[in-house]
C-alpha cells in the first residue's frame, strides 16, 4: 500500500499538478484577450476626448492613427506598459508684433505661445508593492514550486524512512527529478519564452527553479545522509549547481533567481545530517550568495543581490549558534564581502562613482544600489570578525577574528581606491578591531585570558607575546591609512584617511592600557617601550606627509605630530613619578604650541588644550589635592604647581593670535592653577585645624572669587563658541569660594555661640579683618569693574557685588566693635551701653562716607544707598538704643543723632543742587 500511495503521489506531482497548471492558464489566457479588448476601448475613449477638446478650441481635430502592428503586438504582452500622457494641444494667442520703426499691424499674424512642459511622470510602484502584486498575480506558481521541491524532498525521506530504495538510487532518483524538472522548463523557455506569452509566463522560471533546489538536495544527502561522496565532491557538485544557477538565471527572469536562492538556503536545514558534516555548509551558503550576485550583476534586478546577501548571512548566523567553526565562518564571511564588492561592479578594481553609504545614511545623497551592498558586504565581514573576537572558543578563533578585520580595512583601503563612492567603508572593520579589543577585555575572553594568565608565570618564564601582535595590528591599521592617504593627495576624502592614520594606533593602544592593564603582566618599562615605538612611528608618518606637501599638509602633519605627543606622554605616564609626570606634561604642552607657532599646525593646538585638562585632572583628580596636600614632599608640591604655572604663561605668549581658543584655556588655567597653589599653601601651613578658621577659609575664598571674576573678565575677548567654557570655569571657582565662606561662617557662628577659639590679633588688624576685608575689596573691585558699562551682565554684576562688598564690610565693622568692647571672646554677654552707641556711630559714619562717595562719582545707587544706612540708623536708635541706653550716654545717642541728621540732611540737599546744576 505504501509504494501504491507513493507512485499515486509521484503522478499527481508531476503529472497532475502540471495539468492544473494548464488548465489555470487556459482561463488565464481568455482573460488576457479580455483585458486587450478593454484597454482599446481605452484608447478609443482617449482619442474622442481629444477631438472633442480640439474643437472646441477651433483647432482641427487630430485623429489617432491606427495602431501599428508592432503596437498590436506590444498591447499582447503581460505586462504593457503605461500609455503615455498626451499634453494638451497648446492655445493659439493673436498677440501684435511689434516691428522696430513700424506700426503694429491689427492683422498680424498670431504667435503661438511656448508648449507647456509635460507633467512629471508618476514614481513606480515600491518592491514590497510589485512583490505582493506579483504574488497576487502568480500565487499559484509559488505552491507549485514549493510542491515540487518538496515532492523531490519526500521522495528522499520517503525512501530513507522504508528502505525501499538503495541510497545511491535515492540519490540518482533526486538527481533525475531535478535535470527533468529544469530540461522542462527549458523546453517550455525555447518554444514560448518566459514571460512573452500570458498563459505560460513565468511557468518555465518555476519548473527550473524548482528543479536547482532539488539538485541541492540530491548532493546534500549524497553527503550528509549516506556519505556517498566525500566533501571535495560534494562542493564541486555544489559549485556546478550554483554554476548551472547563474546561468538559468541569466536566462529567465528573477522568479528562478529567488526560488534558486530560498530553495539553495533552506535546504541544507530540511536535509539534516551528522553535526560533523556541518562544517561543509559554510563554503556552500558562500557559494549560494556568490550564485545570487552572480545572477544579479548581469540582469540588474537589485532585489536578487540583497536576498544573495541577507540569506546566506542568516543562515551562516544559525549555523554558527549550532555548528560554530571560526575557519569556516572567517572564509565565507570574507568570500560573501569581497563578491559583494566586486561582481555587481563586475571589475576586480571597482571604480564606483558617487555618494558614499555614509550621506545616504545621513540623508544628504541617494548613493547607487550596488554601493548598498558594497557596504553590506564589508559590514557582514567587519560582522564576522567581530563575532570571533567576542564569541570565539579558543585565543586562535579570537585572533582569527582580529585578522579578518585587518584583512578587510586593508582591502577596503588599499584595494578600492580608485572608487570614491566605498571610502567610508573603512570606518566598519576599522571601528570594529578597536571595539573588539575593548569588549573581548571586559567580557574575559579567551585572548584575554590567555594573557592575563601571564601574571602567574615564573618569574624566569617569558612574558607572553600577545599585546606585542596586538600593538602590531593598530600600526598595521596606520600604515594602511597612510598608505591610503599618499595615493589621495588632492582629493575630498583625505583628511578622512589622516585622521585614520594618525588616530588608529593610538586609539589600540589606549584600549590595550586601560582595559587590557598590559603592564601588569609584561612590567612597566616594556610596555613603555612599545607605546615610544609607536610615538616613533607617528613622528615617521609626520615627517612623510609633510614631505608630500599638499595644501592641507600643516593640519594633517599636526594630526600625526599631536599623536606622537600623546604617546609620549602615555609612555612618561607609565614610568615617572607623578611630579615628574606634570612636568613632562607641562613642557610637552609648551612645545606643541612651539611647533605650531614656527608651521601653523591646528592640532597641536588641540592637543596643547587636551594637556590643559589633563594637568587640570592631575591636579585636582589624581593624583589630587590630597596627595599634594599630604603626601608629597615640598619641593614636589613647588614644582607641581609652579611647572603648570609656568607651561600656561609661556603658551600665552607663544600661543599664534588666532588661536583664541588656545589662549583662552590658558589663562583659565592660568587663574585656576594658581588659586589651588594658594590653596595646598595655606593647607600645608596651616595644618588641618588652621585651615577650618575663618580667617583661612576667608582667604581662600578670595582666592577663588578672583579666579572666577577673571574669567568673568575674559568673557567678552573670547569668541562666541569659548564663552560657555569660561562660564562653566566661573561657576565652578564660584561654587569652590561659596564652600569656603560656609566653613567661614560656621567658625565665626561657633566663635559667638560658644566661643570656641578667639580672635587673634589686635583690633582692627586681627583675623576679623584677614577673612572679611579682602572680600569686601575683591566685590568691590569686581563692582567697579566687572560692571562697568558695556560688559556682559553689568547690569546685574554692579549692584550684586556691590551690595556684597558692602554686606562684608558692614559684618566685619559689628564684629570688630564687638571684639573691641568684648575682647578676643566674642560670647561674653552684652552689649554694654558703649557698644550701642558705638554702631550708631559707625552707621553714621559709614552713611556720610557712603553719600560723600556718590556725590564724588556721581552715583545715584550709592545716594540710594547711604540714606538707607540713614534710615537703619534712626531705626537702631528709636527702636534699640531709647531702651538699651541710660543716663548721659542716651542724651548723648539722641543728641548727636540729631546733628548728624541734620547735617546729612544738608548735605543731600547740596547734593541734590549740584547734581540739578548739571
Amino acid at each position: 500500500m505504501l509504494i501504491v500511495f507513493g507512485s499515486i503521489y509521484g503522478l499527481l506531482v508531476l503529472v497532475g499538478l502540471p495539468a492544473l497548471i494548464f488548465a489555470h492558464f487556459g482561463l488565464r489566457s481568455e482573460n488576457a484577450l479580455l483585458r486587450i479588448r478593454v484597454e482599446d476601448l481605452l484608447k478609443d475613449f482617449e482619442a474622442l476626448t481629444r477631438e472633442v477638446a480640439a474643437l472646441r478650441r477651433g483647432a482641427p481635430p487630430q485623429t489617432s492613427p491606427e495602431p501599428a502592428p508592432e503596437q498590436a503586438a506590444e498591447a499582447l504582452s503581460p505586462e504593457p506598459a503605461p500609455p503615455p500622457v498626451a499634453s494638451p494641444a497648446p492655445d493659439p494667442v493673436t498677440a501684435p508684433v511689434a516691428r522696430r520703426g513700424e506700426d503694429t499691424a491689427e492683422d498680424a499674424p498670431p504667435v503661438e505661445a511656448a508648449p507647456k512642459a509635460p507633467p512629471p511622470e508618476p514614481k513606480g510602484p515600491a518592491l514590497t508593492d510589485r512583490l505582493a502584486a506579483w504574488l497576487r498575480e502568480n500565487w499559484t506558481l509559488a505552491l507549485a514550486a514549493l510542491s515540487l521541491i518538496l515532492g523531490g524532498l519526500f521522495m528522499v525521506q520517503y525512501g530513507v524512512e522504508q528502505g525501499l530504495l538503495t541510497p545511491p538510487l535515492r540519490v540518482l532518483g533526486a538527481l533525475v527529478l531535478g535535470a527533468a524538472l529544469i530540461a522542462g522548463g527549458e523546453a517550455i523557455r525555447r518554444r514560448h519564452g518566459d514571460s512573452a506569452t500570458p498563459n505560460l509566463r513565468h511557468l518555465p522560471s518555476t519548473f527550473s527553479g524548482a528543479g536547482t533546489v532539488v539538485l541541492f538536495i540530491a548532493i546534500l544527502s549524497a553527503h550528509a545522509l549516506y556519505g556517498l561522496i566525500g566533501s571535495v565532491p560534494a562542493l564541486a557538485g555544489m559549485a556546478a549547481v550554483s554554476l548551472v544557477a547563474v546561468l538559468l538565471g541569466g536566462l529567465y527572469g528573477p522568479v528562478l533567481s529567488a526560488i534558486g536562492l530560498l530553495g539553495a538556503t533552506a535546504a541544507p536545514f530540511f536535509v539534516g545530517g551528522s553535526s560533523d558534516k556541518a562544517v561543509l555548509l559554510y563554503p556552500y551558503f558562500a557559494m549560494v550568495g556568490l550564485a545570487g550576485l552572480g545572477i544579479d550583476t548581469f540582469r540588474r534586478w537589485a532585489w536578487v543581490s540583497g536576498l544573495a546577501l541577507g540569506l546566506p548571512a542568516g543562515a551562516l548566523g544559525l549555523l554558527w549558534l549550532h555548528e560554530p567553526d571560526a575557519r569556516g565562518l572567517a572564509l565565507a564571511a570574507l568570500a560573501l564581502g569581497l563578491g559583494a564588492v566586486l561582481i555587481p561592479a563586475r571589475s576586480l578594481r571597482p571604480v564606483q562613482d558617487g555618494p558614499m553609504t555614509g550621506q545616504g545614511l545621513a540623508g544628504w545623497a541617494a548613493p547607487a544600489f550596488p554601493t548598498w551592498i558594497a557596504a553590506a558586504g564589508v559590514a557582514l565581514a567587519s560582522g564576522a570578525g567581530l563575532v570571533l573576537m567576542l564569541d570565539g572558543a579558543s585565543p586562535a578563533a579570537a585572533a582569527l577574528g582580529y585578522a579578518l578585520l585587518l584583512l578587510v580595512f586593508a582591502g577596503v583601503a588599499l584595494g578600492l581606491a580608485r572608487a570614491p563612492a566605498f571610502e567610508d567603508l573603512a570606518l566598519l572593520p576599522g571601528v570594529a578591531a578597536l571595539v573588539g579589543l575593548g569588549l573581548h577585555a571586559a567580557l574575559d575572553g579567551p585572548l584575554y585570558s590567555a594573557f592575563r594568565a601571564g601574571l602567574d608565570r615564573l618569574p624566569e618564564s617569558p612574558a607572553p607575546t600577545t599585546v606585542w601582535w596586538l600593538v602590531a595590528g593598530g600600526a598595521a591599521l596606520s600604515v594602511i591609512a597612510f598608505l591610503r592617504l599618499a595615493r589621495q593627495i588632492g582629493t575630498d576624502h583625505r583628511g578622512l584617511w589622516a585622521l585614520g592614520a594618525a588616530v588608529l594606533l593610538p586609539a589600540a593602544i589606549l584600549v590595550l592600557e586601560f582595559l587590557w592593564v598590559p603592564g601588569e603582566v609584561t612590567g612597566a618599562y616594556p610596555w613603555a617601550l612599545a607605546v615610544m615605538a609607536g610615538a616613533g612611528l607617528m613622528v615617521v608618518l609626520a615627517e612623510r606627509r609633510s614631505a608630500m606637501g599638499g595644501e592641507a599638509r600643516g593640519f594633517e602633519t599636526g594630526l600625526f605630530a599631536a599623536s606622537a605627543l600623546i604617546l609620549i606622554g602615555l609612555a612618561l605616564f607609565l614610568v615617572l613619578t607623578k611630579t615628574a609626570l606634570t612636568l613632562a606634561l607641562s613642557a610637552m604642552m609648551v612645545a606643541a604650541v612651539a611647533l605650531d607657532r614656527q608651521r601653523p599646525m591646528r592640532p597641536l593646538g588641540w592637543l596643547a588644550q587636551l594637556g590643559a585638562a589633563v594637568i587640570g585632572y592631575r591636579l585636582l583628580v589624581d593624583p589630587g589635592l590630597d596627595w599634594a596636600i599630604h603626601g608629597a614632599g615640598t619641593l614636589d608640591v613647588l614644582l607641581a604647581h609652579l611647572g603648570p604655572l609656568a607651561a600656561f604663561a609661556a603658551i600665552l605668549v607663544l600661543a599664534r593670535p588666532e588661536r583664541a581658543a588656545l589662549r583662552a584655556l590658558a589663562s583659565s588655567s592660568l587663574v585656576t592653577v594658581m588659586a589651588l597653589a594658594v590653596t595646598v599653601a595655606l593647607r600645608r601651613g596651616l595644618g588641618a585645624e588652621g585651615f577650618e578658621t575663618h580667617w583661612a577659609q576667608g582667604l581662600t575664598a578670595t582666592v577663588w572669587i578672583l579666579a572666577a571674576f577673571a574669567q568673568i573678565w575674559r568673557l567678552p575677548h573670547d569668541p562666541s563658541l569659548l564663552r560657555p567654557l569660561r562660564i562653566i570655569f566661573a561657576v565652578v571657582m564660584a561654587l569652590a569660594a561659596c564652600g569656603a565662606v560656609a566653613v567661614m561662617i560656621d567658625d565665626l557662628s561657633w566663635l559667638l555661640a560658644t566661643g570656641r577659639g578667639r580672635v587673634a590679633g589686635p583690633p582692627v588688624l586681627d583675623s576679623l579683618a584677614l577673612a572679611i576685608l579682602p572680600l569686601a575689596a575683591v566685590f568691590g573691585a569686581g563692582a567697579a569693574l566687572l560692571g562697568r558699562p558695556g560688559r556682559p551682565g553689568a547690569r546685574w554684576l554692579r549692584p550684586g557685588l556691590g551690595g556684597l562688598s558692602v554686606l562684608a564690610l558692614g559684618v566685619w565693622g559689628w564684629l570688630e566693635i564687638r571684639r573691641i568692647w568684648r575682647g578676643p571672646d566674642l560670647s561674653l554677654p552684652g552689649p554694654s551701653d558703649g557698644e550701642l552707641y558705638s554702631y550708631t556711630l559707625a552707621l553714621l559714619l559709614a552713611s556720610g562716607l557712603g553719600l560723600l562717595l556718590a556725590v564724588l562719582t556721581r552715583s545715584h545707587a550709592l545716594r540710594r544707598l547711604a540714606m538707607a544706612g540713614v534710615a537703619l540708623t534712626v531705626a537702631k536708635v528709636f527702636l534699640i538704643d531709647m531702651s538699651g541706653l541710660s543716663g548721659l550716654v542716651r542724651v548723648a545717642s539722641f543728641v548727636g543723632l540729631g546733628l548728624a541728621l541734620a547735617g546729612l540732611a544738608w548735605l543731600d540737599r547740596a547734593v541734590s543742587r549740584i547734581w540739578a546744576r548739571g
